[in-house]
């Protein structure tokens, strides 16, 4: 599982009054009838609507509606909570109009039944599907071509983004694949490009074209002592950087696999080196000094520029691997594939 986290931008248009599927007429927005089927102990829902920055947080009830302005497709985050102990989720891509949106709890997982009013719902479960088809028959050239080719056929909406993003997981260790999404994003409109993911899609996609090398001298960084700080590598044949921050529940998993696999590492000659995104320095000290793991951990400068957002890292946990000379040999989000990378 890929923890990410978001950045959010808003733009919005006037529709023109429509007629309702549940009975009410909507202008300029979306009205969502929730209707969960479960026995959990649910006490709330929470609704984020990521281009616009709105949210809506409600009491539960079994059926719940509840309106947003919207400018068209738009991105949402569907969650329903037991206090702060359990949230279920799922992410969904919504047109205008009056949706209905059926979910239940199945195997710890919130999923949906369906979903009535929303043609880019029904547009986005086909794509999902034949994604995961081409993706489960290895079609290595088919994906490629599908992905490039529905990119183009949503140039015009914030979908598009998710689009690039996919392609990015593949060929992220590839750079001229990675070129064949540049003249898509250049006819898309700046407009289009204000809306959310496109800065999370395009900074990702130019820290990997632009960087080849990283030298770890160039990078001010904040230490344990909360002073600044630089990661060193002395006489390393390779360094592992592991990206990550304390809220991410497979990178605090891959910390502790970690323990039992440094000395190893420092038999290759390899330095794993940790880089906190966390905001705040006290939540990452706190969990260092809860686990006292034994190899460098520093948390990003806080600077408008810095190391994480020169690599245009977006996911976590990432794993950057680079050789003596700090040249990216390897990028991925598994652990378990950077280290088999050291015995290629």
């Amino acid at each position: 599982m890929l923890a990410v986290k978001h950045q959010k931008k808003k733009i919005f248009w006037l529709l023109p009054l429509a007629c309702c599927l549940f009975g009410k007429p909507v202008a300029s927005q979306i009205h969502l009838e929730l209707i969960l089927k479960t026995n959990k102990p649910i006490d709330s829902a929470f609704i984020v609507q990521w281009n616009h920055k709105d949210s809506k947080w409600l009491a539960f009830k079994d059926t719940l509606e509840v309106d947003f302005q919207t400018n068209g497709i738009n991105y949402y985050h569907l969650n329903y909570k037991i206090g702060n102990e359990k949230n279920y989720f799922v992410p969904l891509y919504l047109d205008t109009g009056n949706i209905q949106i059926v979910t239940r709890i199945e195997n710890e997982k919130l999923i949906v039944d369906s979903v009535t009013g929303s043609a880019m719902y029904k547009k986005y479960a086909r794509w999902r599907d034949h994604y995961n088809n081409l993706k489960s028959n290895k079609d290595s050239v088919g994906l490629d071509s599908f992905l490039l080719r529905t990119y183009e056929e949503n140039s015009d909406n914030l979908f598009s983004f998710q689009i690039g993003n996919r392609w990015l997981d593949i060929h992220k260790n590839d750079k001229v694949k990675l070129f064949a999404l540049l003249p898509l994003i250049a006819r898309q409109t700046d407009e289009l490009k204000a809306q959310f993911g496109f800065s999370l899609m395009n900074e990702r996609l130019q820290g990997i074209i632009k960087n080849d090398f990283v030298n770890l001298p160039d990078w001010p960084l904040i230490g344990q002592d909360k002073k600044i700080a630089y990661a060193s590598a002395v006489n390393a044949k390779f360094i592992i950087l592991d990206f990550w921050f304390v809220g991410c529940l497979p990178c605090i998993e891959d910390h502790v696999k970690m323990i039992k696999l440094i000395s190893l590492l420092k038999q290759k000659r390899t330095e794993f080196i940790s880089i906190s995104n966390d905001e705040s320095y006290k939540k990452w000290k706190d969990y260092l000094n809860e686990h006292l793991y034994k190899w460098q951990h520093y948390k990003k400068n806080d600077d408008d520029k810095n190391i994480i957002d020169q690599l245009g890292i977006s996911t976590y946990p990432t794993y950057i691997l680079l050789n003596e000379k700090g040249k990216i040999l390897y990028s991925t989000y598994s652990l378990e594939d950077v280290l088999k990378r050291l015995d290629e």
